[in-house]
């Protein structure tokens, strides 16, 4: 049973479900409940199920909604169905596609695609994945998440967060300056961890690449208690314009930059770099890198001059390997030993 959006005036949303009776349903009642977020917002009960009958609504608020239909003759339940999941963005007017398997939608200022998985068994940490660039988005494919598979053998709260601001990847941040993706991305965390009693302390960001310049930046901004970074970009700026080597990549290269391209250089390539000045506490930082990745020299090296320069500790595995292309073969293993030893540290203490 799939429900539909269409528009009114104004362009405000309408949610219908249109349906059609049959010489079996002759006689027949039917009632329905609107669902927003899981929970229930309208009942409606039983009248004359006619050939005209349809359910209407107009939603006032972001969210996915569903509509459960109930079908019954003298008394008699016959039907009683969930329908699928609408994804709804007000602030758009527009759907969302929710593509993978259990994917959900968070809403603040603007939607964040994600996948939770709680623990199996009591936990008190939350390991947060961001996403890194694949090779399709260069292109202009859709992003895609990371390290599920990575992180299946752990039992512990895990929130993998898609990097997707208007159908392209923003490092959680958004574009131009702006952090309307990254005050969204940051309510979704505050709310799962609220929900299951973590404590910033107990929150571990992980994540290569791009997904390691936003575990740095995340962790240090937020203070959450640990980071686990694989080869990330420092100078983002400088990197997206190294790569912006074809149409597509470049489009988005200026989505990034802004309308001002020369603030949006500046802004990005101090993004992380300001947090490091303007921070006095810091996280656990576990960074990985190969030693013959340009990342090492051209991004690492710096940022751990001015880590040395504020006595900030951290600890650094350094590979045997040149390609930033195989960070993910030497970053894979590297991560699950280290957030089980963090995970098992804390669970012995």
């Amino acid at each position: 049973m799939k429900i539909e959006m269409s528009h009114l005036a104004y362009n405000k949303p309408d949610i219908q479900l249109p349906f059609f009776t049959k010489g079996s349903l002759w006689g027949c009642e039917f009632a329905y409940y609107i669902y927003q977020d899981g929970n229930i917002i309208k009942k409606e009960w039983y009248a004359e199920l006619t050939q005209d009958s349809h359910i209407r609504f107009q939603p006032i608020y972001s969210g996915t909604y569903q509509i459960r239909l109930f079908i019954r003759k003298k008394g008699t339940l016959l039907y009683n169905e969930l329908s699928t999941k609408l994804h709804l963005d007000l602030s758009s007017g527009q759907t969302i596609e929710a593509n993978f398997p259990n994917e959900a939608v968070f809403y603040s200022d603007v939607p964040v695609k994600y996948l939770f998985q709680p623990a199996k068994t009591k936990s008190d940490h939350l390991i947060i994945s961001f996403s890194g660039l694949y090779s399709t988005e260069f292109k202009g494919g859709a992003p895609v998440y990371n390290h599920i598979r990575t992180l299946a053998p752990m039992d512990a709260h895990k929130l993998f967060i898609l990097d997707s601001y208007q159908d392209q990847f923003c490092y959680y941040v958004g574009f131009g300056g702006s952090h309307d993706f990254e005050r969204s991305v940051v309510s979704l965390i505050t709310t799962i961890a609220n929900q299951h009693n973590i404590s910033p302390q107990n929150i571990i960001a992980t994540g290569s690449s791009k997904g390691g310049a936003a575990s740095l930046y995340y962790s240090m901004k937020y203070h959450y208690g640990k980071a686990i970074i694989g080869a990330p970009q420092v100078y983002i700026a400088n990197y997206l314009y190294r790569r912006a080597n074809s149409e597509s990549m470049r489009a988005r290269f200026n989505r990034i930059l802004g309308e001002d391209s020369q603030y949006g250089m500046q802004f990005w390539n101090g993004l992380i770099l300001n947090q490091v000045n303007v921070n006095t506490t810091f996280p656990e930082l576990y960074f990985h890198v190969g030693k013959g990745d340009f990342h090492y020299a051209e991004h690492l090296q710096p940022l751990f001059k001015k880590l040395d320069q504020k006595e900030v500790l951290y600890t650094l595995d350094l590979a045997d390997y040149e390609e930033h292309g195989d960070t993910g073969l030497y970053f894979t293993p590297f991560l699950l030993k280290k957030v089980t030893e963090l995970v098992q540290e804390k669970n012995e203490v």
